[in-house]
């Protein structure tokens, strides 16, 4: 409570001697001198430099609006800003080596390992047309077939016809 007190007995705001005494005449004979130089034909320039035709009142309100639409063009600049930024991210990521269907026990080249075993086969016509059964029988097997895979193998020919 001192304080307010101290603030109220010295107070710091002073208004110069008979300025509230002459403040109407003042006022009226400014009017008056604006109106008769807009009337004359002279241009009304304001303090800035800067000519305009607008009255106080449309200048406020013109300021009034920028006011209003400040929040919403921070809020249009960080929308703007985070779609660019999302945007930049999504390039970045997807300019990358790209795994689809990724499985954590499947290994990333299997896929490329088979690939390359079905490229390998189709050029040197290693593929058999017929499924490949593991029980053959015995008479199917002829002893020139024998020969011709063991010669495939690169087995000598003379060691051939000392196992037959």
């Amino acid at each position: 409570m001192k304080l307010s007190e101290e603030i109220r007995k010295n107070n710091p705001f002073k208004v110069p001697e008979g300025y509230f005494d002459t403040l109407k005449e003042r006022t009226i004979n400014s009017i008056r001198e604006r109106e008769s130089s807009h009337q004359a034909g002279e241009p009304e320039i304001p303090a800035s430099g800067t000519r305009h035709d607008e009255t106080d009142a449309d200048s406020s309100r013109r300021g009034a609006r920028i006011i209003r639409m400040k929040p919403f063009l921070a809020l249009a600049a960080a929308i703007l800003g985070f779609a660019i930024l999302a945007a930049a991210m999504v390039r970045l990521v997807s300019s990358g080596n790209r795994v689809t269907d990724y499985e954590p026990g499947k290994s990333l080249y299997a896929d490329l390992a088979f690939e390359e075993v079905d490229t390998y086969m189709l050029e040197n016509e290693l593929i058999m047309t017929e499924p490949v059964t593991t029980e053959m029988k015995e008479e199917e097997i002829s002893t020139e077939a024998i020969i011709d895979y063991l010669l495939m193998e690169d087995i000598d020919l003379n060691e051939i016809y000392e196992l037959l």
